[in-house]
This record gives C-alpha cells, sequence and structure tokens, in this order.
C-alpha cells in the first residue's frame, strides 16, 4: 500500500512492461529500417513488380512495397482491371493505400470526361454564337463591352496568377504552375464568354444558360490544369 492507502503495482510487474514496450519500439524500428525504399521499385515493370512480391523467399516488407508499387502503377496506366485484380491476389500483403488509389484514380478518369465534355459544349456553343454574329455583321458591336471589363478581367486573372501561385510557392511540395496556367488558359475563354454574352439573346433563360455554361467550363479547365500539373492535388477531394 502506498501513502494514500491505494495499492502499489509490483515493481517486478512495471519493469516487465517498460521491457515489452521497448521491445515493441526496437522490433517496428528494425522493420521500418528493413523496408525498401521507394527509389528500389522505380524503372521496373509490372512482371519485375509482380515477381518480387509473388517470391516467398523475399522479406515480407520487399513483396507488400512490391505489390503496392504494382497495384498503384496498374491503376495509373488506368488498366483498373488488372489493378483490381492485382490488390485482389495480393489482399494481405499490400498497403490500404493502393486499393484506395485505384477507386480515386477510375473516380478521376470519370470526371476527366465530364470535364472535357462541359468544356468542349461549352466551346462548341460559344464559337456557334459567335459564328452567327459574324455572319450577320454583329460581333464587331461586342468589342466595346470586351474593353469595358478587360481591366476588371486582367486584374482578377493577374491577381490570381501571381498572388495565389506566390501563395503556392510558399508551401512545402507545391507549385505555382497550376496557378499560372489557370490564369493564361482563363484568359482566351473570358473573352469568348464576354463576346458570347454580347451578341446572345438578352433572355433570362439564355442569360441563365450562358453562365451556368461558364461556370462548368472553368471548373472543368481547372480541373484539367490541376490533372495535368499534379494529380495528387486532387487527392483532398478523393480524386
Amino acid at each position: 500500500m502506498d501513502v494514500d492507502g491505494a495499492p502499489c503495482k509490483h515493481p517486478r510487474a512495471v519493469w516487465l512492461r517498460v521491457l515489452f514496450l521497448a521491445m515493441a519500439v526496437l522490433t517496428a524500428g528494425v522493420a521500418y529500417a528493413q523496408a525498401p525504399p521507394a527509389s528500389f521499385f522505380a524503372g521496373r515493370s509490372n512482371d519485375e513488380l509482380r515477381a518480387l512480391a509473388r517470391d516467398p523467399k523475399n522479406d515480407v516488407l520487399l513483396r507488400r512495397g512490391a505489390a503496392t508499387k504494382l497495384v498503384i502503377t496498374l491503376a495509373d496506366d488506368r488498366a483498373f482491371d488488372d489493378a483490381e485484380a492485382a490488390g485482389r491476389e495480393f489482399a494481405k500483403n499490400v498497403d490500404a493505400l493502393a486499393i484506395r488509389h485505384i477507386v480515386a484514380v477510375r473516380r478521376r478518369s470519370h470526371v476527366h470526361v465530364v470535364a472535357l465534355l462541359a468544356l468542349g459544349v461549352t466551346l462548341a456553343f460559344a464559337l456557334a454564337a459567335l459564328s452567327l454574329a459574324a455572319a450577320h455583321g454583329s460581333l464587331a458591336a461586342a468589342l466595346p463591352a470586351v474593353r469595358r471589363v478587360a481591366p476588371v478581367f486582367l486584374f482578377f486573372l493577374g491577381y490570381m496568377g501571381l498572388v495565389g501561385g506566390g501563395m503556392a510557392e510558399s508551401y512545402e511540395n507545391s507549385s505555382s504552375l497550376p496557378f499560372a496556367l489557370f490564369a493564361a488558359f482563363m484568359l482566351p475563354l473570358v473573352v469568348i464568354f464576354r463576346v458570347w454574352s454580347a451578341v446572345g439573346s438578352p433572355a433570362l433563360a439564355a442569360r441563365s444558360l450562358r453562365g451556368i455554361a461558364a461556370v462548368a467550363a472553368t471548373l472543368a479547365l481547372g480541373f484539367l490544369v490541376v490533372e495535368q500539373v499534379n494529380p495528387a492535388y486532387l487527392e483532398g477531394f478523393g480524386l
């Protein structure tokens, strides 16, 4: 009993717990030290990775790393059926991150198609309206509308590309390239949308549809730019 009347743990039991904890930490450290670095799998073919993952003579961490790399590589190559088959084959020794990666990349591929359709359809309608206006000789009348809003758009796009990009650069492993590219590609879109608005129908329904199309095209462009620069930025959105 201690001075407060509470039962006192036996010193031997305390030391045994400390010993077991130290052994667990040591075992985890040794296992981590034996895990091959990512560079070990770089440049290896899918067949080589599969052979490494299957060979029972290899260390369990080596087989796990090879299986994980194989599944991720197949998913990145859009070979989703093969990636899922590999995930099932090595289900007992593959990182759960690789399985989630298959789902994310498959979902991203669907969003990619939707983004291309949204951007393509919007541009098709906009360019058709501009062509029709040019055929009727009313396209030149829309240029003053573009000049009136040009300073605002240039300021916004410049601010986004420079300030947004600068803020991104201040974070570790981030890049200003997505902001710069988005601003560069958005500039001609803004001009097209503004001219389309000037030559299009002033009816509320037509204006609403143009606004929805412009928003969809802007979101699609942002996604496509980020996807090309670094898809890792999309992981926070489940893509």
